[in-house]
């Protein structure tokens, strides 16, 4: 507690509930770390915002803008009065040198966001591939004699087999088609509505 408040001190500000800390797009260039309070990221994706994480004491955010200097990639909001320590470039190329501790516990942390970061972008185009395995069915079943839809599918959307056998095979599971032997034998259309609610 008494580090808090010696932090508080040296680096603290006050957020009231609802205040932006950044914006994505900012070009501000400070890391901030939770003293009390908690904060929500989040990233816009057309007309809507994407919550990425939520933070509390202990979290901190923005680390890459003093590292690399490049806009804010996400926006940070308040979700309760929060004190959070504000440390500038400066500071904060000061304290990685001059601390292995601290140093070893960004690379850590970064490490755990580039797996997470990773995670996400292959569930991404795993659904991207699964929309168009649907896109297709729809386009062209039943199916002629001479197609194979797996080859086919390949080709037009620039995948391996494998990963088009295998959205078929997740199809499958899901009652969406049936399979046998790797070639689809039905589509059932009116249940295509119960893998979004998933």
């Amino acid at each position: 507690m008494k580090r808090y408040e010696r932090l508080f001190r040296k680096f603290g500000r006050r957020y009231t509930k609802g205040t932006y800390i950044f914006s994505e797009g900012d070009t501000s260039s400070d890391m901030f770390y939770i003293l009390s309070g908690r904060v929500r990221v989040e990233q816009e994706a057309g007309y809507t915002k994407n919550k990425l994480a939520e933070l509390g004491p202990g979290g901190y955010f923005g680390e890459m803008a003093p590292l690399i200097d490049i806009p804010r990639t996400a926006s940070v909001v308040a979700l309760e009065d929060s004190n959070i320590a504000v440390i500038d470039r400066e500071t904060f190329c000061h304290l990685l040198i001059e601390s292995k501790g601290v140093s070893l516990l960004l690379l850590r942390e970064f490490s755990h966001r580039l797996k997470r970061s990773n995670e996400v972008l292959e569930e991404l185009t795993k659904s991207r591939l699964k929309l168009i395995v649907l896109v297709y069915l729809f386009k062209e079943w039943p199916f002629e004699a001479h197609v194979n839809p797996v080859e086919d599918l390949a080709l037009h959307a620039g995948e391996d087999s494998a990963g088009i056998q295998e959205i078929l095979n997740d199809l499958d599971k899901d009652g969406i088609i049936t399979c046998s032997d790797g070639t689809v034998t039905q589509f059932y259309k009116e249940k295509i509505w119960t893998i979004f609610g998933k």
